[in-house]
């Protein structure tokens, strides 16, 4: 299934005059399965350029999504399926 990405703004505070702490947050569905949910935080200064801001933050939560999805590499491999078929099999109860 396709990965449903949203980015929602949860929080500004003011740290320090002039100096802010910006609380994004990430939420990706899988279907209809929640399977990323986290905030990210981005310190801003009064007057500096937020589309470097924007980007760090996008590496960071690509990053996360990135993490995501090698581990969905693993989890669906064939050679995983079998094993756990072996497990199932050859376990005694």
């Amino acid at each position: 299934m396709a990965l449903t990405v949203l980015v929602t703004k949860k929080s500004v505070t003011q740290s320090q005059d002039g100096l802010w702490n910006i609380i994004l947050n990430l939420t990706c569905k899988d279907g209809t399965s929640e399977v990323i949910n986290q905030d990210f935080s981005i310190r801003y200064k009064t007057g500096q350029d937020i589309e470097g801001v924007v980007k760090k933050i996008q590496e960071e939560m690509q990053r996360v999504i990135g993490y995501y999805k090698s581990s969905q590499v693993i989890f669906n491999h064939a050679k995983l399926a079998t094993a756990i078929t072996y497990l199932n099999s050859n376990l005694g109860g």
